[in-house]
């Protein structure tokens, strides 16, 4: 097997004259890896190219346009290993980034339940964080996708993942960040007061994590005001936590 390494990749990708040679090599790795599925070696391989890319607006476009997105997305719902279906993740989160017409069809192809599958089933915290971000990213494309998402499990297994993974910044942070695309929406089920709960309370755990902070107000700030959240806010262990956060990175929690 002939692996070709993501720095050449992006060489061949750079190259200006050899305009339908790179279009056939990438043409000829999404047909290689709808035909060898069964091959993990090759298929996660390929997959990691597709992530790097996927970084290049040109190649993300020619991806898109060889119809690599649902090929990934087969690889998500049949992964059995773990690392696979991060791989898989990550390579559509890039694909799909800034692509409105791509994350429209991705949702066509029923997504969102596997996103649902892999947080319900995976314990791993670098792939429920990926989950959150995919997730993020296609609520990104439309109002009638992220009231979906807003209506599915996705909400609670969130709100789980704050307290159980309190520990875990990076996870928290893309959890928060997640959330803050759902917020608003109407019909989900979202429990305001529990949630702004439990993000005060990860926001205590994690002091000094930027993203923790900084994501934590704007969800906070996001939530829409009742007269328990209001109680809430103006407690003192909330204020404490809050302040805290004002001082340590004023520029971004100082609303």
């Amino acid at each position: 097997m002939v692996v070709v390494s993501s720095r050449t990749m992006k060489s061949i990708l750079e190259l200006q004259p050899a305009k339908d040679s790179y279009s056939n090599i990438l043409s000829l790795l999404v047909k290689t890896f709808e035909d060898n599925h069964r091959n993990f070696e090759l298929v996660y391989a390929i997959c990691g190219l597709f992530a790097n890319v996927s970084l290049s607006s040109k190649g993300k476009m020619m991806l898109s346009k060889l119809g690599a997105g649902p090929t990934l997305h087969k690889v998500m719902k049949n992964a059995k290993d773990a690392d696979l279906a991060q791989t898989a993740i990550n390579a559509l989160s890039y694909l799909t980034s800034k692509n409105r017409r791509l994350k429209n069809m991705m949702v066509e192809d029923s997504i969102i339940s596997t996103v649902v599958s892999i947080l319900k089933s995976s314990t791993q915290s670098t792939t429920l964080a990926d989950c959150f971000g995919l997730l993020k990213n296609l609520c990104e494309a439309s109002e009638s996708t992220a009231q979906l998402v807003g209506d599915s499990d996705v909400i609670l297994i969130a709100m789980n993942t704050i307290q159980v993974y309190c520990e875990i910044p990076d996870l928290v942070a893309s959890t928060f960040s997640f959330l803050r695309t759902v917020v608003t929406i109407e019909n989900n089920q979202l429990h305001y007061l529990e949630l702004a709960k439990k993000v005060l309370s990860a926001m205590k755990d994690n002091p000094n994590d930027v993203r923790v902070q900084s994501d934590g107000c704007h969800l906070l700030a996001e939530l829409p005001k009742s007269r328990a959240l209001k109680s809430l806010f103006q407690s003192e262990s909330t204020e404490m936590i809050l302040v805290a956060a004002a001082k340590e990175f004023p520029d971004l929690c100082k609303n």
